[in-house]
């Protein structure tokens, strides 16, 4: 008997783990698409609600910017994304912190008008702060 108690212990324990995991990595792709929203409306309260005070976001041409320089960027229109499309993402919960990569594919006007067609993968790390996922880092490459 103490045996089946153990065990039904031990499948309850995974099981609850599996599904805090799932909701956690829901969480995140939620989070990830709301940012992906206050980038394309230009939100600089939500792009700051969804960001760490520590953010380091880094472009594929080496760039990185702080949350005040990232949030500026783009709320003042110096960068205006026009679409953001994440494909092919895999989200990594584990404790209050979380990987996801994914493929970036988007519209950006550059300051002098020109219109791009972006294709990037991304890393990113999120951080679960207060109840809330946060960015931490976010590192695009070719």
């Amino acid at each position: 008997m103490k045996k089946f108690v153990l065990s039904v212990a031990a499948s309850l324990l995974l099981a609850s783990s599996a599904f805090a995991s799932t909701a956690d990595e829901s969480a995140v792709n939620d989070a990830m698409q709301r940012l992906s929203a206050a980038m394309t409306a230009a939100d600089a309260q939500q792009m700051k609600d969804l960001t760490a005070d520590t953010l380091s976001y880094g472009h594929s041409n080496g760039l990185v910017q702080n949350q005040t320089e990232f949030v500026t960027t783009i709320a003042s229109g110096q960068t205006k994304y026009r679409r953001i499309d994440l494909t092919q993402t895999v989200t990594t919960v584990t404790g209050d912190s979380a990987v996801m990569r994914d493929h970036f594919t988007g519209t950006v006007v550059e300051p002098d008008g020109k219109v791009n067609d972006v294709a990037l993968n991304v890393l990113l790390v999120w951080q679960k702060q207060h109840g809330a996922w946060k960015l931490l880092a976010r590192q695009a490459f070719h």
